[in-house]
């Protein structure tokens, strides 16, 4: 008996081994590395100093990651990798061919950038591998498996590591700038490179960009994107040719789980409307004060599917409706989106 458990036990082993090796082998196709230059002055030796005593020189200065949203050449990943407009940047993909980038749109709210990659002709590419994303209302349960592939410590390319999610719906304060909310937290190991790369489920499905790391490289943070998420950023930048999140036009709290019980109505989640913001969207479709909204196009509010998070899976000019509750009245109230034009 003992032998036959050790033999059961031996063989969902080598089975876990054997689907890892899979995943990770399918998943490097759409990851890439991201190469930093810069043009800098060097001295030369130069006795007839025609030249002069320097030179400039293209000089590779750093190394991170991306993800492959797009057969077209489209490529997610941090912001702060490609802030630098100074910058020239270059995709080198898992089978080693290098393409330039032509065109970086920078997310105002969120710590991302999508890159547009075109090859030495400058004409675009249309064979890319996409990285499979999973649907805006996946569970994703805190001691699940957890992958992460990027480009570690910039000397490291496609360096794969595994732990477990051990946080979900965590806030950093790490610039201004940037929203760092909704984020996992994961101790899959991660350096100073990863950041761009993807966060992984056990199947290759990638659960979030690896965005955040503390002095610890085991304790890393990681923002979701979902499959929605990306067609919206894409949308955006086809149709406004730039990344713009919409607004809505309210200030609002964050409903208590059972917080509060009447007319066989009992309001476990959703978010509570603390303001609403003149000529803006929520203004025109008749919001108020104190309504509480439950779901957005029936996708409930809560932990795992904040407000924002939600909203961000569309862009200005999408018309949404909302499930309402007004004076313990349910209603449905369709908003059509805004822009922010700061």
């Amino acid at each position: 008996m003992g032998s036959t458990v050790n033999d059961i036990k031996k063989y969902n082993l080598l089975a876990l081994q054997s689907s890892l090796v899979e995943t990770i082998v399918q998943a490097k196709k759409s990851v890439v590395n991201i190469t930093i230059s810069k043009d800098a002055k060097v001295y030369m030796d130069d006795p007839s100093q025609l030249n002069g005593p320097w030179n400039i020189q293209t000089a590779k200065i750093g190394w991170w990651s991306g993800i492959i949203v797009s057969k077209q050449g489209y490529i997610l990943t941090n912001k702060h990798v490609v802030q630098d407009t100074t910058a020239k940047y270059s995709v080198t993909l898992y089978d080693g061919k290098t393409y330039n980038v032509d065109k970086i749109w920078f997310d105002d709210l969120l710590d991302l950038a999508i890159l547009k990659i075109v090859d030495s002709q400058g004409k675009p590419i249309e064979n890319l591998i996409p990285a499979s994303f999973l649907p805006l209302d996946t569970q994703v349960d805190i001691g699940q498996f957890a992958l992460t592939i990027g480009n570690s410590l910039s000397s490291y390319a496609n360096n794969v590591t595994m732990g477990i999610i051990w946080g979900k719906d965590k806030q950093l304060i790490i610039n201004k700038n940037n929203l760092y909310i909704w984020l996992y937290q994961t101790d899959a190991l991660v350096n100073p490179g990863n950041s761009g790369g993807p966060l992984l489920d056990i199947e290759g499905n990638v659960l979030g960009i690896t965005t955040a790391t503390t002095q610890w490289a085991w304790i890393a943070f990681a923002l979701p994107i979902s499959k929605e998420f990306v067609a919206s950023t894409l949308k955006s930048i086809e149709t406004f040719w730039k990344i713009v999140r919409p607004i809505i036009g309210i200030q609002y709290v964050d409903i208590t789980p059972a917080l509060k019980q009447e007319k066989n109505i009992t309001l476990e989640s959703g978010i509570s409307i603390t303001d609403v913001l003149v000529d803006l969207p929520a203004f025109q479709a008749g919001l108020k004060i104190w309504d509480s909204i439950l779901s957005i196009n029936g996708k409930k509010i809560n932990n795992q599917l904040p407000f924002l998070y939600q909203l961000y899976t569309y862009i200005p000019g999408d018309q949404i409706s909302l499930d309402v509750l007004r004076d313990w009245i349910k209603l449905t109230v369709n908003v059509l989106l805004g822009w922010n034009t700061q």
